[in-house]
């Protein structure tokens, strides 16, 4: 199998990953207008627990944004090289896709286990407290 094919076929197992996991990242933009209307509210809570939550995904969205500039920069010196260079430089760039798929994977399980219990409690606190929650009003500002 010649270089130009492995490349074909690990980009495009990539793009699967990718792929996959957009509906998931797409759930998380942030929204700026959401954001400071959420922290006029008083922290106290489900209030606290809704925040906790919105800290940890916009920290996994900054994990996120690393990680995609790491794995440029790897793909962007796998094309800059030629002979066994590019061999090398295309196991490392196969070696940073795979890293990155577990970890997503493994923050995405964590992220379910935690958002279950979570959606639990608000509909334990009553109907309107599942619609307060940030993480929901985001999710409702997909269907638009």
């Amino acid at each position: 199998m010649n270089m130009k094919r492995i490349v074909t076929a690990v980009m495009a197992g990539y793009a699967v990953v990718v792929i996959s996991a957009a509906p998931g990242v797409a759930a998380q933009t942030h929204d700026p207008q959401h954001a400071a209307a959420d922290k006029a509210k008083p922290a106290s809570g489900m209030a606290a627990k809704d925040h906790a939550m919105m800290a940890e995904r916009e920290k996994m969205m900054t994990a996120m944004k690393a990680a995609d500039q790491r794995l440029d920069a790897l793909v962007a010196a796998m094309n800059t090289a030629s002979g066994m260079a590019q061999t090398a430089a295309t196991a490392t760039v196969v070696t940073e896709m795979v890293a990155q798929s577990r970890t997503m994977r493994e923050s995405m399980m964590k992220t379910q286990q935690s958002m279950m219990p979570h959606m639990m409690e608000h509909m334990q606190e009553g109907k309107d407290s599942m619609a307060m929650c940030p993480m929901m009003k985001q999710m409702g500002d997909m269907k638009h």
